[in-house]
């Protein structure tokens, strides 16, 4: 399964012997709050089954679902990358199971074998510049949309 996750297609063999070795999971019922919106995050999380709804919270406080994660698609990456808190609420939407890279361990292997890691940021980076082009476009498109039914 792992070697199906976009993030370490650049790895060889003996490269991804080593990651899996710090690689944890863990199950989630349906329903189970994974973590939320202004929790501190230090971790990176792939779905390795099931699924997960993230939710914002809005100025009246009830939740809002922004997106439907599924098996292979990954998140937690902006708090495993830069520290900050999450800016969102994660939710099982069914039995999940998440496989996960702890940011220390993450942080370790950096330091012990850069290369590997070089090769996971770099894959991190393509993954996050594709989520903003296709932001940028849905953006574009609901400007679009907006401006021309206000002629």
């Amino acid at each position: 399964m792992m070697e199906k996750i976009h993030i370490f297609q650049d790895l060889d063999g003996s490269e991804m012997g080593l990651v899996k070795g710090l690689l944890q999971s863990r199950e989630y019922d349906p329903n189970e709050m994974i973590y939320r919106e202004g929790d501190k995050g230090d971790s990176l999380n792939i779905i390795e089954k099931g699924k997960v709804k993230i939710n914002k919270t809005m100025i009246q406080g009830d939740q809002f679902c922004i997106a439907t994660l599924r098996q292979g698609d990954i998140f937690g990456i902006m708090s495993f990358l830069d520290g900050s808190d999450h800016d969102a609420t994660i939710i099982s939407d069914q039995k999940t199971k998440l496989v996960i890279l702890r940011k220390s361990d993450f942080d370790t292997l950096s330091r012990t074998y850069p290369s590997i890691a070089s090769k996971i940021l770099r894959r991190l980076a393509i993954h996050l510049a594709s989520i903003v082009r296709n932001m940028n476009s849905q953006y574009i498109d609901l400007t679009h949309l907006m401006f021309r039914k206000g002629k």
